[in-house]
């Protein structure tokens, strides 16, 4: 271990939780016909006894967008530490707006330092990594829409939780 590293108190169980905004975003809005998740809930929800628990969100926005911008301004208000960055348009008029480099960056830095590593996003493309934290010895568990949860994340995670379980979890 990094000798400046932070290190818990004791006896704490440590967990971080990482949230793919804009996959979760898009697969409540075509799976449920919502558009706005309860992130308070959510908080609540990943908040327990006897864990120290950090939660991180990544998510794309348009800073044209004054809605977007006050999203991630709630978010860090309720407690999360919001990793943003502006999207991008391309040449043929589309848009790119994808965290996935970012947040498996940002998970495997950190997951030395943790004991339990819960990923919020529905994505395919974090099975690989889920299965080198399983051979670390990581916990793992996915929060994601049944329907739309990769097949292959649910495989290789330690224990998945459908989303719409999650009391109160739609705004």
């Amino acid at each position: 271990m990094d000798e400046f590293a932070p290190k818990p108190p004791q006896g704490f169980w440590r967990v971080d939780v990482f949230i793919d905004v804009q996959n979760i975003y898009m697969c409540v809005k075509s799976v449920f016909g919502h558009t706005k998740i309860n992130y308070k809930v959510l908080r609540d929800f990943l908040t327990r006894d006897g864990a120290l628990v950090k939660m991180v969100a990544f998510t794309c926005y348009d800073p044209e967008n004054r809605s977007q911008v006050d999203f991630m301004h709630a978010l860090a208000m309720m407690g999360y530490r919001v990793v943003a960055k502006p999207l991008k348009r391309l040449p043929d008029g589309g848009i790119k707006a994808s965290m996935d480099m970012e947040m498996a960056l940002e998970i495997l830095t950190s997951a030395p330092y943790l004991d339990e590593i819960v990923l919020v996003t529905g994505d395919g493309d974090f099975a690989p990594m889920v299965d080198y934290l399983a051979r670390m010895g990581k916990i793992v568990k996915v929060i994601g829409p049944d329907r739309l949860t990769s097949p292959d994340l649910i495989r290789s995670c330690d224990q998945f939780v459908n989303l719409s379980q999650i009391d109160g979890i739609f705004a």
